[in-house]
Order: structure tokens, then sequence, then C-alpha cells
């Protein structure tokens, strides 16, 4: 009969796996996505790479594994809070997109290659939620997410506070302006030393170009 592993030998494996993570996370927004190698995650940790493979079966892997961080953390975005009216709710929504993508500079590289790589490379958020973004608009762990954008923007149209809107466009037009802006012309707000004032106006300019989208007549579905 074999035994399962005692709790103290899961928690530290487990503890292990999460260490290696952290230190992905960390290499990718400080070098990019290809910039590292396993061994740049497993000297900081005093370990060496086959212990990595005792819980990744390779480099990619591993970046799945990051990705599917992101994936949790990107389903929690847009829990609006219900008491605001619609146009207070997403400016408030917004504005916490801006701060978690800003505070996971990995998630943006990680978003980034997925988009430069459709079909012809290792697309880590695609597989990582199961299926493609649009796909995630109806079902998968991002579903709840584009649910409460939905009831939000539908609410708003039915309150004369915005015209009516395909979630889909909305949620790729707000995705895209806070993408480009934390990487064009440089990616400076994806490191520590970042400016207040510029986080504050990327957070201006995105609901400003949002609330111009939702005021537009024929944004119908």
């Amino acid at each position: 009969m074999t035994l399962a592993p005692a709790p103290r030998v899961r928690d530290s494996a487990r503890h292990t796996r999460e260490l290696i993570l952290d230190k992905a996370e960390e290499l990718i927004a400080a070098k990019g996505v290809f910039g590292f190698r396993l061994k740049d995650i497993a000297s900081p940790l005093g370990i060496r790479v086959p212990a990595i493979y005792k819980h990744f079966g390779n480099r990619d892997d591993v970046l799945i594994s990051v990705s599917r961080r992101f994936v949790d953390l990107l389903s929690q975005q847009f829990e609006l809070d219900a008491t605001l009216p619609p146009r207070a709710r997403i400016k408030t929504a917004l504005a916490s997109f801006v701060d978690f993508n800003i505070q996971h500079p990995a998630y943006v590289r990680l978003a980034l290659i997925d988009f430069a790589t459709p079909e012809g490379g290792m697309e880590y958020v695609r597989i990582a939620a199961g299926g493609t973004f649009k796909d995630n608009f109806r079902s998968g762990p991002l579903a709840p997410m584009h649910r409460r954008l939905r009831r939000t923007l539908d609410e708003g149209a039915r309150t004369g506070e915005f015209c009516r809107s395909d979630p889909l466009q909305f949620y790729r037009v707000i995705y895209g302006t806070t993408l480009v802006q934390l990487v064009f012309p440089e990616d400076a707000l994806l490191f520590p030393n970042r400016s207040a004032r510029e986080v504050a106006e990327v957070k201006k300019n995105l609901i400003d170009v949002a609330m111009r989208y939702l005021s537009s007549p024929g944004r119908g579905r």
C-alpha cells in the first residue's frame, strides 16, 4: 500500500512551488517572458534546476502556472459596487483595473505575448484560461467577470447613463487602452519607481476613453 505524503511534506512542496512562481513573476516583470532561464529562478532560491522539475515539467509549464495566477486574479476584476450608480461604478472599477495591471507587470507581459502569437507559439494565458479570450466571455474562469461587466453596462443603458454597448467591444477598448499606456512608448510604469502622477494620468485617460465610448450612439450589440 502506498502512503500519502505527510501534511508537512505537502506543505513544504506547495511552499517551494509558490516560491518558484513568485521568482518567475519577478523575472518576467524585469526581463520579459523570454529573458530568463530556469537557472535564474533556481539560484536566488538556493535550489538547483532539477528541483524545479519536481514541480513543473518544463519552462513553459512554469509560465502557464504563472498565467493561471493571472487568470484567477483577472477573474476577480470588476467586482462592482452595486450601491453606486453605473457611471461611478465603472469609473471606480477602471481605476482598480489600472492598479491591478501595474501591480502585476508579469501579467501585462504575458498578455502581450499571447496577443502577439495567436496559434503560432505558446499562448500561455489562453492555455491557462482553457480557451480563447472570446470563449471566456461565455464560459471558463473569466466568464463571471464579463457577466458582472455586462450587467452594469445593461443597467447603465436602462437608466440612460450609457448608450447601449457591446460588452466585448467595451472590454477590448479598455484593455487595449490600458496595456498601450503601460508599455508604449516606454514601460517605466511597470517598475517600482513609477511616478504617481503618471499612474493618475493613465487612470484619467482610461476613464475618459471609456466614458466617451459609452456615451457614443451606435455601440449596440
